[in-house]
């Protein structure tokens, strides 16, 4: 008899200066790239891209792409941005970069992840990607 197992989804909390401004479910990956990435829920957030572009600035992180009409943002990797597990435990690898606009929705990528980690901590993208044994 084969057991499904259903995949609960896991929610990660996401801070910026160690002020939490949201969670992510981390939808997709790109599994042999090491990269996850997700939709932004913020919490007490006005205006992301004010926020983003603000912290950018003052920071000296790279920005991509600034549109202020559009409050449209792409940035590299913002060191002060991080992610946690479930568990509390920091998200590691390089780092997310965020890419969005306020009237849409916003999008955290996370690059770095190890093939362990998306074993274990993302099985799910892992045996999408490679098949289930």
């Amino acid at each position: 008899m084969q057991t499904v197992v259903h995949h609960l989804r896991k929610t990660y909390s996401i801070e910026l200066n160690g002020v939490k401004i949201g969670t992510t479910d981390f939808e997709f990956a790109d599994t042999p790239m090491g990269v996850i990435h997700g939709k932004i829920n913020f919490e007490n957030v006005e205006s992301p891209y004010e926020l983003f572009r603000k912290h950018c600035k003052k920071h000296n992180v790279q920005i991509n792409d600034d549109e202020p009409k559009l409050k449209l943002i792409d940035t590299v990797v913002i060191p002060e941005l991080k992610v946690y597990l479930e568990n509390g435990t920091e998200l590691n690898g390089w780092g997310g970069a965020i890419t969005g606009m306020d009237n849409e929705e916003y999008e955290i990528q996370f690059g770095g992840i190890t093939s362990e980690l998306m074993q274990t901590e993302f099985k799910h993208h892992y045996d999408d990607y490679f098949g289930a044994e």
